[in-house]
C-alpha cells in the first residue's frame, strides 16, 4: 500500500486489495468477512454491498538542513500513511536525537530509534514495539505473584485475555488527527535519562545527532539523511487525508 499512498490522495477514493493474504493481514485493504479474499465475491461486494469511509490520516514531513551559517527547509512532497523511523542506519549503533513534542523543552535521547505512526500504522509496527507475548506476560504475572499482589492467581486463559487486552490498547482510530510516538529501548544511564518515550502529539520536532542517520517512510519506499543537525518536523492536516473503504457489518 505505501507505494500507491504516495501517489493518490486529496479526496480520491483508493480501494485496496491484498495480493498476498497469506503474507499480510492486509489491515487497508477490504476484505470480505465470510469469504475472505476472494476477489470475484468483493468486487460483487463493492458494487452491491453498502460500504463507509474513512479519511486515513497521514503524516507531512518537513526537513530543514543546516548550510554554512544558514538552514534550508524542505517540505517532503509525500506522506506518510503508517509510519516514519528515525535514527542510525546501522542497528547495532545507539541513535541520539533531541525531542521536542507540542512545543515543550526538547529533552535528548540516546535508543534503538525513534518511530512516529498513525492510527492506521498503529496496528503495525506501532503495535508490535509495544506488544507483550506469553513469555513477558507471564514474567510480569510472576513478580506481581511473588510481591503479594494479585488476589488469585491467573489460568492460561486469563493471561491470554491479560495480554490481549493491553496489546489492543495501543491501537486508535484511522482518522484520529493525533500522531503516536515512541523511543525504542531507550537508554537509560547516569548521563541519559529519557522521560519522554512515549505518548501522542499534534506537532513532533525531531534534531538529529546522529552520525550516519537515516529517516524511512513506510518501510523502504522513501529514505532520507538525517545527519547530525538535520531538523524534522511532523504534523497532519485533515486535506493530506487519504480516503478508503470498508464494507458496513
Amino acid at each position: 500500500s505505501s507505494g500507491i499512498n504516495a501517489e493518490y490522495g486529496g479526496g480520491q477514493l483508493l480501494v485496496g486489495l491484498s495480493t498476498d493474504p497469506e503474507r499480510s493481514m492486509g489491515y487497508l485493504c477490504v476484505r470480505s468477512e465470510s469469504r475472505g479474499h476472494d476477489l470475484k465475491h468483493i468486487i460483487g461486494q463493492l458494487a452491491e454491498s453498502p460500504c463507509s469511509f474513512i479519511n486515513r490520516t497521514r503524516i507531512r514531513v518537513k526537513l530543514t538542513y543546516p548550510c554554512i551559517g544558514q538552514y534550508t527547509e524542505v517540505e517532503i512532497p509525500r506522506f506518510a500513511l503508517n509510519d516514519i523511523y528515525l535514527g542510525e542506519t546501522s542497528p547495532t549503533r545507539l541513535s541520539y536525537i533531541e525531542l521536542q513534542i507540542d512545543g515543550q523543552v526538547a529533552e535528548r535521547q540516546k535508543s534503538s530509534g525513534f518511530v512516529v505512526c498513525t492510527g492506521s500504522g498503529s496496528t503495525a509496527w506501532g503495535y508490535h514495539i509495544n506488544q507483550l507475548d506469553p513469555y513477558r506476560t507471564e514474567q510480569i504475572v510472576r513478580v506481581l505473584e511473588e510481591g503479594g499482589l494479585l488476589s488469585r492467581s491467573l489460568t492460561p486463559r486469563d493471561l491470554d485475555g491479560l495480554m490481549r487486552r493491553f496489546n489492543e490498547s495501543f491501537v486508535f482510530g484511522a482518522e484520529s488527527p493525533r500522531m503516536k510516538y515512541i523511543t525504542r529501548e531507550a537508554l537509560q544511564s547516569e548521563v541519559f535519562q529519557a522521560k519522554n518515550t512515549q505518548g501522542f502529539a499534534d506537532n513532533i520536532t525531531v534534531k538529529s545527532l546522529c552520525w550516519n542517520g537515516k529517516i524511512v517512510m513506510d518501510g523502504v519506499q522513501r529514505k532520507f539523511n538525517f545527519d547530525d543537525g538535520v531538523i524534522a518536523n511532523f504534523t497532519t492536516n485533515p486535506e493530506d487525508s487519504i480516503c478508503s473503504i470498508r464494507f458496513v457489518q
